[in-house]
């Protein structure tokens, strides 16, 4: 939790610096800007879609940004997003049949396998605009974020992480201060830090032996562990290492923006 705090403070005060610079600067624009009727100073825009990402697979994506312009054709932005997703195979999903290894085949299952992350991601992105039509300008960006993963096993776990990204988009204006906006980007965003937890359960070997026990997802060995009732489940998980969230991957988005 410090070191969430930490990168929030670190990141709240890179954005009100650059915010500050930003409006003193946006004051500043050529002539030649303020008489082109699409240049707006600052603009706000919502928007969502698809993530993808290595570890988690599909996602949900919502994003708002607020953009201040410094010509015609470079502005920033800073934005707020929401990721959103679950995993069978490598976040600990429901399995009827499980297989491990030397342990030989066996059915088993367990309860409470609400497996689920959510991330917040706060990003600075500096834009470079190419118009191609009166309506049209094509984009491109890249910048860094701070990402604030919560990861739902049996208990939440909360870690953090900085990263970049990049992208391409469209801006079509639609009205005089309306624009749709339609972006790809892929970010570099890796959190490490996550434990593995025990959930009860049971297994069948083929003889049709049924033990209860308790059950846990190897990370790093991509496989389910059995371990019987009566083993401390400390001891259990001391020499289970940590285990890390890939956000590597795509967004696909489309959203509207407001110009001021």
């Amino acid at each position: 939790m410090k070191k969430i705090f930490s990168g929030l403070k670190f990141l709240s005060s890179i954005t009100l610096g650059i915010i500050f610079l930003g409006s003193t600067l946006i004051y500043a624009v050529s002539a030649e800007d303020i008489q082109n009727p699409n240049y707006r100073r600052v603009s706000f825009s919502i928007g969502g879609g698809y993530a993808h990402s290595e570890s988690v697979g599909n996602m949900v994506d919502l994003n708002v940004e607020i953009q201040f312009s410094l010509s015609s054709n470079v502005r920033f932005g800073f934005g707020v997003g929401y990721l959103n997703g679950s995993d069978g195979m490598h976040m600990g999903g429901n399995f009827n049949h499980m297989q491990g290894g030397m342990m030989g085949d066996f059915m088993g299952g367990f309860t409470e396998h609400n497996h689920s992350l959510r991330v917040i991601p706060l990003t600075l992105s500096l834009y470079y605009v190419l118009p191609v039509s009166p309506k049209l300008d094509m984009f491109m960006f890249g910048g860094g974020g701070y990402y604030i993963g919560s990861y739902k096993d049996q208990t939440s776990q909360n870690e953090s992480v900085f990263g970049p990204h990049i992208g391409l988009g469209l801006d079509w204006k639609i009205a005089e201060r309306i624009t749709i906006v339609a972006e790809g980007l892929y970010r570099f965003a890796n959190i490490k830090g996550f434990t593995s937890e025990l959930h009860e359960g049971f297994r069948e070997e083929m003889e049709g032996e049924h033990e209860e026990g308790f059950w846990h997802f190897h990370h790093h060995e991509e496989e389910w562990h059995f371990h019987e009732e009566h083993e401390n489940q400390q001891e259990v998980l001391m020499d289970v290492p940590p285990f890390d969230i890939s956000l590597n991957g795509i967004s696909l988005r489309v959203g509207i923006k407001f110009g001021f």
